[in-house]
């Protein structure tokens, strides 16, 4: 063959070579791509937070006690979890810095999505003082990369107090024979209705026109409460007096919540209340306060007898008359006593019968008098239109002791042929009713 058309050959098939493996690598880059791993690259590590908290103290539920449920809501975010720890074994309580073992009432997952868990969580008997803290511990969450949970330090913003408050009261007089009580406490309490309060809610005042006592509940934020002795003794506004008589103590009168007869609680005597007597006076229409009793007597439904000391009527049911009518004090049945004039109710004499229609007196037989079958055995009193104040009373009777106390018209006995020894009676803003009936009730026999 000749050398050029070798040559040329040779060229041809080295070109034609050529475009051949040209087009097999453009195929290859084209069509071969392959997929090696698939990566899933997490550097978030788990994450718990407090989403809310709240106490069961209503009106203040950013205020508890160990009494108080508190409750609220974890949520958990994380979507690779591996170990997954979190309960009530890995959440410190803190009050203040004093770690505390409260009752859990409560902790369930009640969420779940695939970044985010939450949970719902109670507990209750939160001892000490002090803020609330809630410790997670660290390391309780793990994720697939090994990655753990950093521990939070949560503030709830509620305060857990459980110590009552303290209070201290004073008297202060002020004009037109009035008093002004101040109730000063060691922290801030709730208002007491009826009473004025300080901008720090620490001091409780109020005007009162009489002497009274009583126990008056305060309570803090954390619904903690105690008793303050409210001793209201100058205030003479307004003065109501009262007074009894009987064979033992004979004529007693005192004022505003007192005893009418102590010595005859105190001496086991057999005698009964014979007599009551009572006024009102001061900056009130004395015509205000109405009353009536039941007189039980040895003599039967028709008797009527002369007052010995008085010379005044009284009947068997109720006095002076022997209506149910209710009977103004400084109006009917006057006498006067110690020169103020007073109005009676029943008689001395009950302690004798008449034996003939000449009025010679005979003792009641003894075995009756032990039955106690004489004397006033209830009493009714209330003011007459009276809107801002109560009127609280209450008996005493032997071998029974208190009766739970009346007020506002309400009779007070215990039994109509178990004539009283003693009573006592006040006049209360209508605010403070329940506190002195609480106050005196505590002297009921249970």
């Amino acid at each position: 063959m000749h050398k050029k058309t070798k040559i040329f050959i040779s060229l041809f098939l080295i070109f034609i070579l050529n475009i051949l493996f040209q087009n097999s690598f453009a195929k290859y880059v084209i069509e071969d791509v392959y997929k090696i791993a698939k990566l899933d690259i997490d550097r978030c590590k788990p994450n718990i937070e407090l989403m809310d908290i709240i106490s069961s103290n209503v009106g203040y539920s950013n205020y508890a006690n160990k009494t108080h449920l508190i409750s609220g809501h974890l949520k958990l975010t994380e979507k690779n979890i591996v170990r997954n720890d979190l309960s009530p074994d890995n959440i410190q309580i803190k009050v203040a810095n004093n770690l505390i073992t409260p009752e859990f009432k409560n902790f369930s997952l009640i969420s779940n999505h695939t970044t985010e868990k939450i949970y719902e969580f109670s507990f209750t008997n939160t001892i000490g003082d002090g803020s609330l803290f809630l410790v997670i511990a660290e390391g309780i969450v793990e994720d697939k990369s090994g990655l753990i949970n950093d521990s939070k330090h949560f503030f709830t913003g509620i305060y857990i107090d459980n110590t009552p408050p303290i209070a201290n009261f004073r008297e202060v007089s002020i004009v037109n024979h009035k008093s002004k009580a101040e109730v000063s406490c060691n922290e801030s309490i709730r208002h007491v209705s009826g009473w004025n309060i300080s901008s720090n809610d620490m001091v409780l005042s109020k005007e009162f026109t009489n002497s009274i006592c009583y126990a008056l509940p305060i309570m803090d934020f954390a619904q903690n409460s105690s008793n303050v002795l409210i001793d209201i003794k100058n205030a003479t506004n307004i003065i109501l007096e009262y007074g009894t008589y009987d064979d033992y103590s004979k004529q007693t009168v005192v004022s505003s919540g007192n005893i009418s007869a102590p010595n005859t609680i105190s001496s086991g005597s057999l005698c009964k209340t014979e007599t009551i007597i009572t006024r009102l006076s001061g900056d009130i229409n004395p015509l205000l306060l109405q009353g009536k009793v039941y007189v039980y007597t040895h003599w039967g439904n028709t008797a009527r007898s002369i007052c010995r000391y008085s010379e005044l009527p009284y009947y068997h049911g109720y006095n002076p008359t022997s209506s149910s009518e209710w009977i103004e004090i400084g109006k009917n049945n006057l006498l006067m006593y110690n020169k103020n004039i007073f109005t009676q109710f029943g008689g001395r004499g009950l302690n004798a019968i008449n034996a003939t229609a000449s009025n010679v007196i005979l003792p009641i037989p003894s075995n009756i008098a032990k039955q106690y079958l004489y004397g006033i055995s209830s009493i009714q009193f209330q003011l007459k239109n009276n809107s801002n104040n109560s009127l609280v009373y209450q008996c005493y009777v032997k071998d029974i002791g208190w009766l739970k106390c009346s007020y506002d018209g309400q009779e007070n006995l215990y039994r109509y042929d178990k004539p009283i020894s003693a009573f006592r009676m006040n006049l209360v803003p209508k605010t403070e009713k329940q506190y002195l009936i609480d106050f005196w009730d505590c002297d009921v026999r249970k």
